[in-house]
């Protein structure tokens, strides 16, 4: 079955290009084979729809922003997946809306890391963590370039939610990358800071690589804590 036969159109008149793109959502999702396919053209989906050239268009560009589509100047619109840019953006415009403070985000930072680190160690065998040995490594190298050290800080700990082979783990902690750049930065400012957080590190390796879940869980809890701790030292 092509996609065309794949597509519901019946839609509403009201919104009539939002109508549209809901159905072509539902036609994506039902489906991720698809993922990478060329959709119709404009003038074939405007025909089958009963609508002119424009709705379509517009309902394309709904696609878009929902990462569901990218519209390809000359070749036409292709489905591809959402990655972590889309929840990125989400949280950030929600974050800034509502005046989110970097306390609550530290909070979540706490309960998925933690979680993630347990089943990391409980789910690997000890050779899987070498990378975090190279990462950890090149943060000892970089410690004085802040930006490279932040970078490199938030890599370790995204690891380790990838090697928690937890899908939805892995995309909340790289979502949450963007939001802790400026939080990382201020913890950094103490006394300190740098070497503890590279010396956590390493007893954290260690930890993983015993595959004890519950210290893991443990020993991460308290290097986030003491994060927190120089956030808001770095603050005053």
């Amino acid at each position: 079955m092509d996609i065309l036969q794949k597509i519901n159109y019946s839609v509403q008149r009201v919104n009539l290009y939002e109508s549209i793109a809901d159905n072509l959502e539902q036609m994506i999702l039902n489906d991720s084979s698809q993922i990478g396919q060329r959709l119709p053209s404009e003038q074939t989906l405007a025909e089958n729809f009963g609508v002119s050239r424009n709705v379509v268009r517009e309902s394309l560009k709904i696609l878009k922003e929902r990462h569901l589509v990218s519209l390809r100047t000359g070749e036409g619109a292709y489905i591809e997946k959402p990655d972590n840019r889309s929840l990125t953006e989400l949280l950030n415009r929600i974050i800034l809306l509502d005046n989110v403070e970097h306390g609550a985000v530290m909070e979540v930072r706490r309960i998925i890391e933690t979680e993630a680190c347990r089943l990391a160690a409980e789910r690997n065998e000890p050779e899987a963590f070498d990378v975090l040995d190279e990462i950890n490594a090149s943060m000892m190298k970089y410690k004085e370039d802040i930006e490279k050290r932040i970078s490199l800080d938030i890599q370790f700990h995204i690891t380790i939610a990838k090697l928690s082979h937890n899908p939805l783990l892995e995309l909340f902690a790289q979502s949450m990358a963007n939001l802790l750049a400026p939080i990382l930065r201020t913890a950094l400012i103490p006394e300190g800071g740098n070497e503890n957080g590279i010396e956590f590190h390493k007893q954290i390796i260690a930890t993983l690589r015993s595959q004890d879940g519950e210290k893991a869980e443990k020993l991460m809890r308290q290097h986030l804590e003491e994060s927190v701790e120089n956030y808001y030292s770095g603050e005053q």
